[in-house]
């Protein structure tokens, strides 16, 4: 039994990464203003160069998923052609040139999910960016609590009544740590969603190599029985790649793009 590696919410928390990662400058200021470090004259501007860095990694990498997706749908599509092609083909006595042809298009569709994994790698790597910005609000977040003489993480909860009023340098102190903490669990689902895609794109290559292998192998020259039997044990892993395939459409990509 294949198991699937992934479900809907990791495919929509890969989409809602990329946001974040676009979103990072907005982020950085609002972070910002909720400690009073941004000047009236400079909302908007976002301006720390402190993070210049940071976010021109982010932006880049906000563009991974959102190309990614089209393409992963469309070689899920392929993919379950050529594997349905193959079983088919395998069904029935193949033609040395049916064979070859398949087994071409397997070699393409597996090399494309092996670049996916490779990609999923790339959007873990670039969300290193989260705990460089949890390390900068963490720093503010003391600066800001030595300058009004709090103990930062000690503050009193945030009063119930805050709409028609300033905070006080306490409940500032208490919404900024909550930030803190809720950039921390985007920075552990980014790393969970984008490894069990990146697992799951894996599983696929390798699934499609091990259905290659055993087809490229078939000797035609062995008696009709035993290479029947042949053909049926080469596409074991094909089956296998189809029920993962058809498994992503039912859960994920008919609800998706």
């Amino acid at each position: 039994m294949t198991n699937h590696f992934i479900d809907y919410n990791d495919a929509a928390y890969l989409d809602f990464h990329m946001g974040y990662l676009r979103d990072l400058p907005r982020r950085i200021e609002a972070f910002k203003i909720k400690l009073g470090l941004v000047p009236a004259a400079d909302y908007g501007k976002y301006l720390e160069t402190a993070l210049n860095s940071v976010v021109a990694q982010a932006l880049d990498g906000s563009k991974m998923w959102g190309s990614s997706a089209t393409r992963l749908r469309s070689l899920h599509l392929e993919a379950r052609s050529t594997l349905t092609e193959a079983i088919e083909q395998t069904n029935a006595v193949p033609s040395a040139e049916a064979l070859k042809r398949v087994i071409v298009t397997l070699k393409h569709h597996q090399a494309k999910f092996s670049r996916q994994r490779a990609e999923c790698l790339r959007i873990i790597e670039c969300a290193s960016v989260i705990p460089r910005f949890i390390d900068f609000m963490n720093l503010r977040i003391v600066q800001y609590a030595a300058r009004h003489g709090l103990l930062a993480g000690r503050a009193r909860g945030e009063a119930s009544n805050t709409l028609h009023r300033r905070l006080t340098p306490d409940e500032n102190l208490v919404s900024a740590t909550r930030t803190v903490q809720w950039n921390y669990r985007c920075y552990s689902t980014a790393l969970l969603s984008a490894g069990n895609m990146a697992a799951y794109c894996g599983r696929l290559s390798l699934l499609l190599s091990n259905t290659v292998q055993p087809l490229a192998a078939l000797d035609a020259m062995q008696s009709p029985r035993r290479y029947r039997l042949s053909c049926r044990l080469a596409v074991a892993s094909a089956h296998e790649a189809l029920r993962l395939i058809e498994r992503t459409f039912d859960r994920i990509l008919r609800f998706r793009l």
